[in-house]
Formats: C-alpha cells, sequence, structure tokens
C-alpha cells in the first residue's frame, strides 16, 4: 500500500480550521508595494492583513503562487519521510495559474504527484483536502480517492457579496468596465464561482444588506430538502455573521455551519468585509 501525502494550496484557508497537520500547505505570498512580502498566514494572518487594508485602502496588495524551488522543496522532504505518492488539491485553475505551476515542478521529483484543480476556494477546497486525507488513513488509492474529490467539486457552490469591487477589479478578476460601473453606481453584486471555476457576477444590487438578503435566498432556495454541509466564509466580516447563522437556522435549525476566514491571498481579491455562503451537497 502507497504511503499518500495530501498538499493544498493556503487558498483553502485550512490555516483557520482545525485540520490534521500532516497536510502539507503550499503557501502563496501577499505583496505590499515593491519591497514587503509576507507568506500567507504565516507572515501574516487574516485579522491583520484585513485591518491594514481598510485602515490603508489605496495600498492594493498583489499576490503570487508558492516559488517553484519550494514546492520542489515539499515533494523531496514528503520522498524522505518516506511517501511513494502525493495528491495536490490546488484554488481553481481559472484564478491562478498555481495548478499549472504544480503539474510542471511535479516532472522534476521521483514523488508521484497527482494534481487535482478545485475549481474553487476557501472552505470547499479545504474540505476536499480533509476528505483527502480521511480516505487516504483508511487505505484508499489515489484511484480511488479521485472520483470522491470529483464529486465534491461537482457537487459544491459559494454566493458571496463584497463590500467593495475595487479589489478584484485591480487583481484582474473582474473586467475593468464592470467594476468602474459597478463603483459608479455602488452596485454590491451578488457573486459566485461558477462550474468553469470563474469569478461569475450573478445579480446587480445596490446595497450590501440587499446583497447579503440575495446570498440567503440562493443558498435556502437551492438547498432545500437536501443533505449539506454549510459554510460561511469571510474577510474580517464579524458584524454579519451572526445575521447569517440566524437566517440558516431559522430556515434549517438542524444544520450546523462551518465560520472560517478567508485567509490573505484570497482577501488580496475580495477585500475586507466580503462574507459568501456556500454549501456541499452530501
Amino acid at each position: 500500500m502507497s504511503k499518500i501525502a495530501i498538499l493544498a494550496c493556503s487558498n483553502a484557508g485550512l490555516d483557520y480550521l482545525d485540520y490534521p497537520k500532516d497536510i502539507r500547505i503550499l503557501r502563496s505570498v501577499i505583496h505590499f508595494g515593491t519591497d514587503e512580502a509576507y507568506d500567507d498566514y504565516v507572515g501574516i494572518d487574516a485579522k491583520t492583513f484585513y485591518e491594514r487594508i481598510k485602515n490603508d485602502p489605496d495600498d492594493i496588495p498583489r499576490t503570487s503562487y508558492v516559488s517553484p524551488g519550494t514546492m520542489i522543496q515539499y515533494f523531496e522532504e514528503l520522498e524522505k519521510e518516506g511517501y511513494e505518492e502525493a495528491i495536490v488539491i490546488t484554488i481553481s485553475s481559472k484564478l491562478s495559474g498555481l495548478y499549472e505551476a504544480v503539474k510542471r515542478n511535479a516532472e522534476e521529483v521521483k514523488l508521484k504527484v497527482t494534481v487535482f484543480d478545485s475549481l474553487t476556494l476557501a472552505y470547499a477546497e479545504a474540505f476536499m483536502a480533509l476528505e483527502a486525507h480521511r480516505l487516504a488513513g483508511e487505505g484508499k488509492t489515489v484511484a480511488e480517492i479521485l472520483p470522491h474529490l470529483e464529486k465534491i467539486r461537482d457537487n459544491n457552490k459559494v454566493y458571496f457579496a463584497v463590500d467593495t469591487l475595487l479589489y478584484l477589479v485591480k487583481n484582474g478578476r473582474l473586467s475593468k468596465l464592470q467594476g468602474t460601473l459597478g463603483t459608479m453606481l455602488q452596485l454590491k453584486p451578488v457573486l459566485q464561482i461558477d462550474e468553469e471555476g470563474k469569478v461569475a457576477t450573478v445579480e446587480k444590487i445596490r446595497t450590501i444588506h440587499k446583497a447579503h438578503q440575495r446570498v440567503m435566498e440562493k443558498y435556502i432556495e437551492e438547498t432545500k430538502g437536501l443533505n449539506v454541509v454549510t459554510y460561511i466564509s469571510h474577510a474580517h466580516a464579524d458584524e454579519y455573521i451572526d445575521w447569517f447563522k440566524q437566517e440558516i437556522n431559522k430556515a434549517f435549525p438542524e444544520r450546523e455551519v462551518v465560520v472560517a476566514y478567508l485567509t490573505p491571498v484570497v482577501g488580496a481579491h475580495t477585500g475586507p468585509k466580503a462574507l459568501g455562503v456556500g454549501y456541499i451537497k452530501i
């Protein structure tokens, strides 16, 4: 039986969850200006990051994925620890070049590396990593684990609202035209990660409160009668979380809700106070 390592990128936000520490995290980097760079979570955590960009909204951070040298170092260390195979779960390939980069660099090592494109980010990606780790611990092979990850990938959705479009536009996740119009009209659109793994506009709404209401309506409409894992991912949006939890509890009293931070490398694109409600069909 092969010893299988599980890796995820820091976009999954595992650091803010209770996770098995033998899941390795490929940490992206957050850049401010030309001379400040921080490894995600290790160099700057979510609370510190969101307070910084809230206090200085003109200092727009940039992000980059983990360096090729660091990737190869991780793989070589796993080999030394006796691992024969690895599954690397990445942020959507439509939102980052990490998926292709891991595939390229995996060719440089002896470890047999399988790269899995989550087509999402945040908690849904973290859930994939946790499930892959569980199955590997039960002795499942890579070939047996991958269909389970594909099922999660095909059965999750997240709707979110952002307080400002500035960060999505500046970091290239929305077109400049969409962003300019949204800023002019002070729109607070409801967004989703679509089936292709892209950020897509669902509806254009005028206030953040109405955007939040629409996020809840979409979640309730789509999960009636289903067995789902429910989660809230947020960019230091503490003032909104209780309302969302109360609304979910009203509609579905039996459901538990996982609440987790959007880690800085994701928050660099959403900006502060973004909040998403997502579900994974079980």
